[in-house]
């Protein structure tokens, strides 16, 4: 489940907390450049072949300057009259009054100017720069860089850069009309600082990576900081070169292990899109091979802003749902969610709720596996997990086509989000105690969040009339979403439902399945079912659950699957 605590905030507090995302706020980027290095843009770059961009490669350029405006960091060596620019794992090293460079200390490049300091600065080709790092930028002493659209990671590297030396106005030129729009210049100032106060001011580019999806081309960056720890920023292009959203704290990928199920010679995947108009979303449908039409599942994710993987630590629910359930001739949809790949967009919408953010998706994810022929449309169901679970309910009823089959939910929470959030911090504090650690910090957290629900069931308020001390994030979210209970929706409902639990799951506990079979028990087409040694994310753990387990390797066991596709076949 997710939100953010004054839009961002807020995301913290229930991203972490219920669906164990310990995701931090949303936030952005950075870099470094000079004043007027411009926005990404076509140029003679984009061109390539350009008679006038390539004798713009002989040219001598500042070395500090073009380098720090693509993220990367540069060190000089007096005493040697070395220069060494490293930029993730490729340095480059330029020796003053030389015209060889190397590059990662292995690969020699013949200059076509030797490397000279005039006034103070260091001049090298720029070709020299481009052949190094792989990079399509031009520069000229009135403009700065200009970076060709189609190099992805330079322009994101080189719109951080702009962001960290506060260029707002530049950097604000590579946005996208539409988040122009949601996030003005003033806006993207205090956006930025406000975030890399928090998680720390990015210093020195660590890692790149290009990733194209259905919907952007996407720049993966990651940044040492000024904190202790590395900061992962998701810069997304739209296909006119222009930045369409920003997504980070990206958390670093963690260790996860294929399960042994896992037979690509059983399936196909595809890239595909959920939705349409301003935000859709990337997915990837997991086809059997063989014959169809086959059994469709759309999956849904928990809180936080979560990928289709839904990953997290070493786990990777989702993935692991998608290849054990195609490999028994059962189609599968899962797709990154809203607050991933809109971050932005969500953020500054005032009108933003949970249908937003999950129902209306996930009913476009249905009607996109409808018009697929390969596809069963009889048979399709949905599959929620944590938030994604508990508004399963909400999700059939706005199937207003009622072509879900049925519905499965995963550790989905049988009472309001605001009381498990609760609950867990009470938890939180009680292991503190245990444990014999200091626990003012915690039991001050305890009775804030008791004062915050105390407030946000209060019949007298509302999303109009919002309490002054309210601090939970955004009123419009939370007042539409208090007192949720799903049981009570389903209890009207005759979508068969086949609802799945751990019992050691300390974030979404085993008494919420009391609290569906309670409310579900004069229904006859309700399946449920308790599973020992598993946590949240449907992984074995010997221990009690902590969250610890998380950033081990982990699957969701074989007899899940088998549970799951059998109860989708009809055939237990």
């Amino acid at each position: 489940m997710s939100k953010r605590w004054n839009r961002s905030m807020q995301q913290l507090a229930v991203g972490s907390l219920l669906a164990a995302t310990i995701v931090q706020p949303v936030h952005a980027l950075a870099g470094s450049a000079p004043a007027e290095q411009t926005s990404t843009q076509a140029s003679a770059a984009a061109k390539g072949a350009d008679a006038g961009f390539s004798s713009a490669l002989a040219r001598m350029v500042p070395l500090r300057a073009v380098a720090e405006a693509i993220g990367a960091g540069v060190e000089w060596d007096a005493e040697n009259r070395l220069v060494t620019v490293t930029r993730g794992i490729v340095k480059l090293s330029v020796k003053i009054g030389e015209r060889n460079a190397k590059v990662d200390d292995s690969t020699t490049i013949s200059m076509t100017e030797e490397a000279a300091i005039v006034n103070d600065t260091t001049l090298i080709p720029l070709e020299t720069i481009r052949e190094a790092f792989q990079v399509s930028i031009d520069w000229d002493d009135v403009n700065g860089l200009t970076v060709d659209p189609s190099d992805v990671t330079a322009a994101g590297s080189h719109f951080v850069s702009l962001l960290q030396n506060g260029q707002f106005q530049a950097a604000s030129r590579m946005l996208s009309d539409k988040l122009r729009a949601r996030l003005p210049e003033a806006k993207l100032a205090g956006y930025w600082t406000g975030n890399t106060g928090i998680l720390g001011a990015p210093k020195r580019l660590l890692s790149l990576k290009r990733e194209i999806t259905a919907v952007h081309r996407n720049a993966l960056l990651g940044y040492m900081t000024d904190k202790s720890t590395p900061l992962g920023i998701a810069v997304r292009f739209d296909a006119n070169g222009k930045i369409d959203d920003i997504f980070l704290p990206l958390p670093p990928a963690g260790d996860y292990r294929k399960p042994e199920y896992d037979k690509p010679e059983l399936y196909s995947e595809e890239e595909v899109t959920v939705g349409e108009g301003e935000a859709p979303l990337p997915g990837t449908l997991t086809l059997p091979k063989g014959e169809g039409p086959f059994p469709a599942v759309v999956l849904v994710h928990g809180s936080g802003p979560n990928d289709r993987d839904e990953t997290l630590g070493s786990y990777k629910l989702f993935r692991d749902l998608a290849v054990g359930l195609a490999a028994k001739n059962i189609a599968v949809l899962r797709y990154e969610k809203r607050t991933r790949v809109h971050t932005l967009k969500s953020s500054f919408d005032p009108a933003f709720t949970v249908k937003e953010e999950t129902v209306d998706d996930a009913v476009d994810a249905v009607r996109a596996l409808e018009k697929d022929r390969r596809i069963d449309a009889k048979r399709i169901f949905v599959l929620g997990h944590s938030q994604g679970g508990m508004l399963v309910p909400a999700i059939i009823e706005s199937d207003t086509q009622k072509n879900i089959a049925g519905a499965i939910v995963m550790a989905g929470p049988s009472r309001p989000l605001e009381d498990i959030i609760l609950e867990q911090n009470k938890q939180a504090l009680a292991w503190a105690k245990e444990a014999g650690q200091p626990t003012e910090g915690l039991e001050r957290q305890v009775k804030a969040m008791e004062q915050q629900v105390a407030l946000l069931k209060d019949p007298q308020y509302s999303a109009s009339n919002v309490p002054n001390d309210f601090a939970l994030g955004s009123p419009v979210w939370w007042f539409d979403f208090r007192n949720y209970r799903g049981g009570e929706i389903a209890k009207r409902q005759s979508t068969p439902l086949l609802v799945l639990q751990g019992d050691n799951d300390f974030q979404v506990t085993a008494s919420n399945l009391d609290g569906w079979t309670s409310a579900l028990s004069a229904r006859r087409d309700v399946v449920s079912k308790l599973y020992p040694k598993l946590n949240h994310y449907f992984v074995e753990s010997d221990l009690p659950s902590t969250g610890k387990e998380y950033a081990l390797p982990g699957n969701v066991p074989s007899y899940v699957i088998d549970d799951i596709a059998g109860w989708l076949t009809g055939k237990n």
